[in-house]
C-alpha cells in the first residue's frame, strides 16, 4: 500500500504564526549582518602626506654646499646629491673614505693593490687616478697639482672620525669648478669643536700587524671660538 502524504491544514492561526516568524526574521537580519569593513588608508593620514602646504614649507631639509659653492637646500639643488652623515659612518664602521663611497648608490670603488678608484654610474676610465672626480675638504680642493688625482683610500689625509658628513654630487660640475669635476664632486665636511665634546681617544688593531691610534680634543669657548685638535698614528 502506498503511504499517503499527511499535510496540515492552513488554518488562520497557522498563517498568523508564519507571518509573525517572517517579521521576526526580518527584524533580526540587520543585527546578523556584520558592518562593512573600512577601506585601507581611510584613517587619517600621517607624516608628510597629511600636512598642508604651509606646514611642508616649514619642514627642515638638509643643506648642501658643494653643488654650487654655497649653502642651499637639497630641494633647490640642481643636481643629484647624496649625504652620508657621521652617524651613518659610526654605525656601519667605515674606516676610509673609499668604504663610505662604496655604499653610495650609483658609485663603485675598485682597488688594484696600489690606488683606490671611484666610478660614477658605471664609468671609471683606467689610468685616470680619479682625475675626473673633484675631492674637497670643507670646500677646499684636494686633488694634486700633477695628475689632478683624488686620494680616497688609506692615503686620504683626514681621519674618518673627524668627518661630520660627506656630500656626493653626481654629474658634470665644470661650470662651478674645474675640469676635474667631470664625473662629480665629493665634498667632505669636517666636525667642529663643539662636536668633539672634550677629549677623545681611540685605537684599532687589525691583521698583518696594522694598528691605529688617535687623540682628539674639541671645545667651544664662551666667546664662541671653537677649538679642534686631532692627531693620529
Amino acid at each position: 500500500m502506498k503511504a499517503e502524504e499527511c499535510t496540515l491544514p492552513q488554518t488562520p492561526v497557522r498563517r498568523a504564526g508564519i507571518g509573525l516568524l517572517l517579521l521576526l526574521s526580518l527584524a533580526l537580519l540587520p543585527a546578523a549582518v556584520p558592518p562593512p569593513l573600512e577601506a585601507q588608508g581611510s584613517s587619517q593620514p600621517t607624516g608628510l602626506i597629511g600636512m598642508s602646504m604651509e606646514d611642508l614649507m616649514k619642514v627642515d631639509v638638509d643643506s648642501v654646499y658643494g653643488a654650487a659653492g654655497y649653502k642651499q637646500k637639497l630641494t633647490e639643488t640642481p643636481a643629484s646629491v647624496t649625504i652620508i652623515t657621521s652617524d651613518e659612518i659610526r654605525r656601519y664602521g667605515y674606516r676610509t673614505l673609499a668604504e663610505i663611497l662604496s655604499n653610495v648608490p650609483g658609485l663603485y670603488v675598485t682597488y688594484d693593490r696600489d690606488y683606490t678608484y671611484v666610478g660614477f654610474r658605471g664609468f671609471s676610465r683606467p689610468g685616470d687616478y680619479n682625475s675626473r672626480v673633484m675631492l674637497l675638504i670643507d670646500g677646499h680642493l684636494l686633488n694634486d697639482d700633477v695628475y689632478q688625482q683624488a686620494l680616497i683610500g688609506t692615503d686620504f689625509p683626514l681621519d674618518v672620525d673627524l668627518i661630520d658628513r660627506v656630500e656626493v654630487i653626481r654629474g658634470p660640475n665644470t661650470s662651478s669648478y674645474v675640469a676635474s669635476a667631470f664625473l662629480g664632486v665629493i665634498n667632505v665636511i669636517t666636525k667642529r669643536g663643539r662636536d668633539a665634546r672634550g677629549l677623545t681617544a681611540s685605537a684599532e688593531l687589525a691583521s698583518y700587524g696594522t694598528f691605529k691610534t688617535s687623540l682628539t680634543y674639541g671645545n667651544q669657548l664662551q666667546n664662541g671660538l671653537e677649538i679642534l685638535l686631532s692627531g693620529s698614528f
